[in-house]
């Protein structure tokens, strides 16, 4: 058996969205990142929390 395909919409339960931003908000700052490294590229990615606060993640050329 595979893994199933879910269907990509906002989540509705407030503690459910701050829980799964969390957990999510390190691996995807990671990968921009990576992505700055791998392609020699400047990244600069801007996220606002549920709750509107700010995160910065700036990769930088190497």
């Amino acid at each position: 058996m595979g893994r199933v395909k879910l269907k990509i919409k906002k989540l509705e339960n407030t503690n459910g969205r701050q829980a799964t931003y969390a957990k999510r908000k390190h691996g995807i700052m990671k990968k921009a990142n990576e992505l700055s490294i791998l392609c020699d590229v400047e990244i600069i990615l801007l996220m606002f929390s549920p709750t509107n606060k700010p995160s910065v993640c700036i990769g930088k050329r190497r």
